[in-house]
């Protein structure tokens, strides 16, 4: 009868000290990656006013992305002669774990010349965000 209580108790410690995970241990969460990304043609970080524009970049998510962003917002340190932004958000990338982002749009004449800053910005399933910042010039 000890025997199997010395051997109860054993099984019991042992498992105890056992455990293939520690509670506290945090779980490394993979962040998008970008490559080739062309902001304006040729990568000249450009754009005219009126014109249409080109994007192109190669996006990997952690897991899953969610949306892809573009936005193109005045430096705090520039003077410009009108207030104004551009926001896009492209949702048909959804679900995907790797796509090329191969946009045209119009950057609208009523956009002020000046120095910007270009973000693009993806957002992946498991909560991580990747934001490149470029300066980018309208003219």
């Amino acid at each position: 009868m000890k025997k199997n209580y010395l051997i109860i108790t054993f099984l019991l410690l042992a498992g105890t000290f056992s455990a293939c995970k520690k509670d506290n241990e945090e779980i490394e969460i993979a962040n998008p990656t970008l490559s080739n990304v062309e902001i304006g043609y040729a990568n000249n970080k450009r754009a005219i006013r009126g014109r249409d524009f080109h994007l192109n970049a190669d996006v990997i998510a952690g897991t899953k992305i969610t949306t892809v962003e573009v936005k193109i917002l005045q430096k705090t340190n520039q003077k410009y002669t009108d207030n104004w932004k551009l926001e896009l958000t492209w949702e048909e990338f959804r679900g995907t774990k790797n796509t090329n982002v191969h946009k045209h749009f119009t950057i609208p004449k009523e956009a002020p010349e000046g120095t910007y800053d270009f973000l693009f910005i993806v957002n992946d399933e498991n909560g991580s965000r990747l934001e490149l910042k470029e300066d980018f010039i309208i003219i």
